[in-house]
């Protein structure tokens, strides 16, 4: 190996050494960004619509729903298909049998003492953060609107 030969390849470990810190140093801001992105409150939501409209509205053409609905605060209005518990916490189930989906809304921890008393056809108004579509239509850190009447 000649002088030259092992002069370039330093150069290059020392290339790669700044590139890969260089990767290192963004996937930190990345996740520093990630953590730190100001989270979406239910206090203010930006829709209100009822269930089976948001439900026709992924269905009829989920790319412009998404782009709609996905990481703003929805409040919605439907009656009560299920209420289940699952993971320590409340999922309602909001729609009818018009759609094979549904509007499926995660309560927040403080909402849970709430679900109890709810039955099938209730009609029911909870407001949460859209994050698309899967089967259903899902609402996650849903709290339940108290109705004035």
């Amino acid at each position: 190996m000649t002088v030259h030969s092992r002069t370039k390849s330093k150069a290059m470990v020392k290339k790669l050494v700044w590139a890969a810190g260089a990767v290192f140093l963004l996937g930190i801001a990345a996740v520093v960004y990630v953590f730190n992105k100001p989270h979406a409150s239910v206090a203010k939501p930006e829709y209100f619509v009822a269930a089976n409209e948001l439900i026709a509205e992924f269905e009829e053409n989920e790319s412009a729903a998404d782009k709609k609905y996905v990481g703003k605060a929805v409040e919605v209005t439907g009656k009560v298909t299920e209420v289940m518990e699952k993971d320590n916490s409340f999922v309602i189930l909001l729609g009818d049998s018009t759609f094979v989906s549904r509007v499926s809304c995660t309560l927040q921890g403080n909402q849970d003492s709430m679900a109890y008393g709810l039955r099938k056809d209730d009609v029911l108004t909870v407001r949460g953060i859209c994050s698309g579509r899967l089967l259903d239509v899902i609402l996650t850190d849903c709290n339940i609107v108290e109705n004035d009447g």
